[in-house]
């Protein structure tokens, strides 16, 4: 179970996550990462530290990705550190190409942090 406090904080991070998204802004989508992050996204190398997590994002929103819609479906938190899982839908406009949309699950581990509640780890994958 999770407390209103990081319920309201996580869920806000995500909205932000999505907001860097819809403004091609990848400063907006990675500050809701720890300095020390790591994301694992799927059939690529590990991503770790925030500065190469927002180079990352910026090179996925050039490809075409211009949203990404998350839906937390578990969220549970043990002392400083909560775990979400969640499904969401990427949507891909990719320059002179044919929009698209790519259904995800994904797992994030949360860290509270003196600067709030931030994305420790992140790792999703297709879904059907």
């Amino acid at each position: 179970m999770v407390d209103d406090e990081a319920r309201k904080a996580i869920d806000a991070n995500n909205r932000r996550f999505s907001e860097g998204f819809r403004k091609g802004d990848a400063s907006i989508t990675a500050s809701i990462y720890a300095g020390d992050a790591v994301v694992f996204p799927p059939d690529a190398p590990v991503v770790e530290g925030k500065g190469a997590i927002e180079e990352f994002w910026r090179t996925v929103m050039a490809s075409g990705v211009q949203e990404a819609e998350l839906t937390t479906i578990e969220l549970s938190r043990s002392g400083d550190y909560a775990h979400e899982r969640g499904t969401g839908i990427l949507r891909v406009r990719p320059p002179g190409g044919t929009p698209a949309e790519q259904k995800i699950k994904f797992v994030v581990m949360w860290k509270r942090t003196a600067d709030g509640w931030k994305n420790m780890w992140d790792i999703w994958n297709a879904s059907p």
